[in-house]
């Protein structure tokens, strides 16, 4: 799938990353979690690349826990 847009902002990342609270994206959001940001001045935006290797790397993770760690490898 080709995204046309550079940027998304919270409320669209939020509704991305499967319906998660603002709240909790802030918690996953650099400096405090893994999920870089891109600021423009006041403002806080998202890739959608690094939305799409986050949950990449979070589904990698629940099958490895589920495959008794079978896909945690790297």
């Amino acid at each position: 799938m080709l995204e046309s847009r550079l940027l998304v902002t919270p409320r669209e990342a939020c509704y991305r990353l499967g319906g998660i609270s603002p709240r909790h994206l802030w918690n996953l959001s650099q400096p405090r979690g893994p999920l870089p940001v891109v600021r423009l001045g006041r403002r806080v935006f998202f890739r959608p690349e690094d939305l799409a290797v986050f949950v990449e790397r979070a589904a990698r993770q629940s099958a490895g826990q589920f495959n008794g760690g079978a896909g945690d490898e790297q």
